[in-house]
């Protein structure tokens, strides 16, 4: 199974709101994407915030000189959509110039970036590249409201149950290892780390992976908690429909972590204080 952290994004969307909220200083958000051995993204086209249409920076722009415009037009905060067939697609509406200009960065970060103002409507979507460039486009002005919205305390905790629940699952239900029979999907499953996710998440462990998030949430917890929503999220989206994965009981399992994962980036990447 390939295993992909879409983390740029993630971290794009964290920068921006830093900076927006006045949570960190500039010299911090260039430093967060070096220490993740990350490119610092260049916002390579504009049509919503730049000339003609906005009052924000000439394109290319720096992450820094875009902000300001943001700031100008209303925003108060970026957050990060998890892209994946057996999620729900929060992302506002797009034209169809929209979605194919966002259609393969989000097919490899696995992630799109939605710009809100103090109401949370969207006010643009931002799709990331590997190399940090980023494609901004406008959207329908829709509301977040998720019908399953949750806090951030509150989907740190189930995402930390799930993974409990789908380690269990998995350690329960894998097939035998001596067994002559072709391997299933469950056999890599098996081999993702669901021990260490389960530590991490109770705090158990604590290492220089998540220093990067950290410097721009200044909070270590919610760090912690998003670097392993990531991995998850990243392990699990080389699966076509997880819920149909390994059987009716693992599959179920994988949909629950999944979904989990999801609602921590969401909801982690949303705070904005």
């Amino acid at each position: 199974m390939l295993t992909t952290t879409p983390l740029l994004p993630v971290l794009f969307a964290t920068a921006v709101t830093a900076r927006l909220a006045d949570r960190a200083a500039p010299d911090t958000v260039p430093e967060a994407f070096i220490a993740a051995g990350l490119p610092v993204p260049l916002i390579v086209s504009d049509t919503v915030f730049a000339p003609p249409a906005g009052t924000g920076a000439e394109v290319p722009a720096g992450l820094l000189l875009w902000v300001p415009g943001l700031r100008r037009a209303g925003a108060v905060r970026v957050r990060a959509e998890p892209v994946h067939p057996s999620l729900p697609l929060r992302v506002p509406r797009m034209d169809r110039g929209g979605r194919r200009a966002t259609a393969r960065a989000s097919a490899r970060t696995r992630a799109l970036c939605v710009v809100e103002d103090a109401d949370a409507a969207a006010l643009a979507v931002v799709a990331i590249g590997l190399e940090g460039d980023a494609t901004v486009v406008p959207c329908s002005p829709s509301v977040y409201s998720p019908v399953d919205h949750t806090t951030p305390a509150e989907a740190s905790r189930r995402l930390r149950e799930s993974v409990m629940h789908a380690l269990a699952a998995v350690e329960s239900h894998s097939g035998d290892p001596s067994s002559d029979e072709p391997a299933g999907p469950e056999s890599s499953l098996a081999d993702l780390p669901w021990r260490d996710w389960q530590a991490d998440l109770s705090g158990s462990h604590d290492d220089t992976r998540y220093t990067a998030l950290a410097s721009l949430t200044g909070d270590h917890d919610a760090a912690r908690s998003l670097h392993i929503a990531l991995h998850v999220h990243g392990s699990l989206s080389s699966l076509a429909v997880p819920a149909e994965t390994g059987g009716p009981i693992i599959g179920p399992a994988l949909a629950d972590v999944h979904s989990a994962a999801a609602r921590v980036i969401t909801a982690l990447t949303r705070i904005s204080t």
